[in-house]
């Protein structure tokens, strides 16, 4: 449970900072190139990156939510039934 609020805690940190403009853009693009180029698809440009960074930060904890939230359904119906 305390890893679980870690992960929000410390994502909501890294978009305030991203949002805040505390995080230089150019670092960002730096991280967001490395993603795109292992995934295989276009890097956007330095005025796209926060937006961009954003999507892949919600995207990520939409993703980790929901698959706790799977495993506690499959869980709960095991050890119901």
């Amino acid at each position: 449970m305390i890893g679980i609020v870690a992960f929000h805690i410390l994502m909501l940190l890294l978009c305030l900072g991203i949002a805040t403009r505390i995080v230089p853009a150019q670092r960002i693009s730096d991280l967001l190139g490395y993603l795109h180029t292992t995934i295989g698809i276009t890097t956007p440009r330095l005025e796209q990156v926060r937006m961009i960074a954003l999507i892949w930060i919600g995207s990520t904890v939409l993703i980790v939510d929901g698959c706790l939230l799977l495993l506690l359904f499959i869980a709960s119906k095991v050890s119901s039934g």
